[in-house]
């Protein structure tokens, strides 16, 4: 026995550093099993927990609950950023030239910035000023014959002369004033004897003619005051006329000078020194006018846009510059449009399990700070985000499950922990939260973590976040 012994302590000795070795690594099996390997192996996100081995299964088979942690659903703020691609925009403002004339001079080239009313081009205004001064001398003949009118000399108004006729009128009635005399004696006369019959006709005769022409007296001056007031208002409407002639031909005078109509920049310059203008009112010039940003957004946004919403503008010829703006505009039609020319074939899908267009609405952009626009022209592409915050219904992303077309899922635990499947509608889907907007009511509890291993009699060890 005592060889028996002494032979162990002596391999025990001969061999006591690997026996330590051996110690010293069943202890760190067990460290490691107890604190590292078994907490991982009950964590959801390792790969053997969904299977055959995993912790769920090794809890169902002996017939415990499975852990989840749930959290409920709470009203906060959603933050979301809307993107769209799109391009710095003008007006194009079309310049006419209206004369029908040679052009002596083009004051500009393309590609120059203009101001409002900058000369553009000349041209030649020879018979047009011709035309302007014959005007003139009309407004003078005119004026010189209503003051005709007013003095009545003039030839074709002999018989309207209002004072004239007054006086062939008071002319008559004198006249008659005597022949009524005289007949009043003469039938005195008459009736004693005194006189002869024919004397007395004579006397009634003179009587009536000298009536008649009392009333033709009169019929004249009527018609003298009436006709004289017609003249002046003929005379004054040819004056009227004649001058108005005389500004149509000013108007015209201006014309053969051509201005810019409002700020730009000049696109196209179409006509030439030189060159005669065949067609009146045919395209000179063609002028960018204004600067702003046209952006595409999806037809899934057109709720969130809002006018002077701020936005800011990143353009791709200017990398790390954003430029900030406000909704001008938003153009209440969705088109087939991606943000550049229209497109004729659908994009890959974007869950709805078929192929789907690209369904946009337009935005205008007004700049805000103009000074930052020295360096931007029209044509320039690039991206803008549209900040969108509001008060939604929310729960944590792990809680969603099978997200496609706005259609989701999720776990609902109810105070006695029991647990079912529940659809819901999903709005926006952010990195730690999701927007949800029919299926829930605030405080609802929903299962954040071990849902994805649960079947249909498992029971729950509920553990609240």
């Amino acid at each position: 026995m005592k060889k028996k012994g002494s032979y162990v302590k002596s391999l025990i000795a001969d061999n006591r550093g690997g026996l330590l070795l051996v110690l010293i690594t069943c202890v760190a099996l067990v460290v490691l099993t107890c604190w590292v390997i078994y907490p991982a192996y009950q964590k959801s996100n390792n790969g053997l927990y969904s299977s055959r081995l995993g912790y769920p299964s090794v809890l169902r088979s002996a017939g415990r609950a499975i852990p989840v942690t749930v959290k409920g659903a709470e009203i906060r703020e959603v933050e979301r950023y809307l993107m769209g691609e799109g391009v710095c925009a003008s007006q194009p403002l079309l310049v006419p030239i209206i004369p029908m004339a040679l052009v002596e001079k083009v004051h500009v080239v393309e590609g120059q910035r203009v101001a409002a009313g900058e000369l553009l081009a000349t041209l030649d205004s020879g018979k047009a000023k011709i035309k302007y001064e014959s005007a003139k001398l009309a407004v003078s003949t005119a004026a010189a014959e209503l003051e005709r009118v007013r003095l009545g000399s003039a030839y074709v108004l002999a018989q309207e002369r209002p004072e004239v006729e007054k006086i062939n009128l008071d002319a008559m009635q004198r006249q008659q004033n005597f022949a009524k005399e005289k007949l009043d004696r003469y039938d005195r006369a008459f009736k004693k004897g005194v006189i002869s019959k024919v004397a007395h006709l004579e006397a009634q005769e003179q009587y009536s003619k000298v009536t008649e022409q009392l009333s033709q007296a009169r019929l004249s001056m009527r018609m003298a005051e009436r006709g004289v007031l017609q003249s002046l208002k003929i005379a004054e409407n040819a004056l009227g006329d004649a001058q108005q002639a005389l500004a149509h031909r000013e108007e015209e005078l201006k014309a053969y000078h051509v201005y810019a109509p409002d700020a730009g920049v000049v696109d196209r310059v179409l006509i030439q020194s030189g060159e005669y203008n065949q067609d009146s009112g045919k395209p000179g010039f063609l002028i960018s006018n204004g600067l702003w940003f046209d952006v595409y957004f999806d037809q899934s946004d057109y709720a969130y846009v809002h006018h002077d919403q701020v936005a800011e503008v990143s353009l791709e010829s200017q990398p790390g510059n954003d430029l900030l703006a406000h909704v001008a505009m938003v153009k209440p039609m969705v088109s087939f449009n991606n943000g550049g020319p229209e497109i004729s074939r659908p994009l890959r899908p974007r869950g709805s399990g078929s192929p789907e267009w690209a369904a946009t609405f337009k935005v205008k952009l007004d700049f805000k700070n103009h000074e930052a626009l020295e360096s931007v022209v029209t044509g320039m592409t690039g991206f803008a985000r549209l900040k969108i915050a509001n008060a939604s219904l929310t729960v944590p992303r792990a809680a969603v499950m099978s997200i496609s077309a706005s259609s989701a899922v999720v776990y609902v635990v109810a105070d006695d922990d029991a647990w079912s499947i529940r659809p819901v509608r999903v709005g926006h889907v952010g990195m730690d939260d999701v927007e949800i907007l029919h299926g829930l009511e605030p405080g609802e509890q929903v299962i954040v973590d071990g849902q994805s291993t649960l079947k249909t009699d498992d029971k729950i060890e509920v553990h609240r976040k």
